[in-house]
């Protein structure tokens, strides 16, 4: 079993979306927020991918920030690899609006 760095800003749900994103290469918030173990609205998945791609744990492929993709800081955060705490605090999702 892998033991995960996480921070302080983490919420569970960020777990759930990277494994997703581990499983399936691209989704969307839309995609992700119908799944069984995400237990989240579209909108609060699409906030959570928002704070995520700030972390650069995950990135936007488009514009309008529908489809989103792990990154390899995203890959190796899952592997216990790097500790998300020493990475910059990331905003919050309305203040990237």
């Amino acid at each position: 079993m892998t033991i995960r760095k996480t921070a302080r800003w983490q919420r569970s749900i960020d777990d759930r979306i990277l494994e997703h994103l581990q499983d399936d290469s691209v989704s969307t918030a839309k995609q992700m927020a119908i799944r069984d173990n995400i237990h989240a609205t579209e909108a609060q998945v699409q906030d959570r991918c928002r704070v995520l791609a700030d972390a650069d744990l995950v990135a936007f492929l488009t514009e309008d920030q529908d489809f989103v993709e792990l990154t390899t800081e995203g890959e190796q955060y899952l592997e216990g690899e790097i500790d998300v705490e020493l990475y910059p605090y990331p905003r919050h999702p309305k203040a990237m609006e």
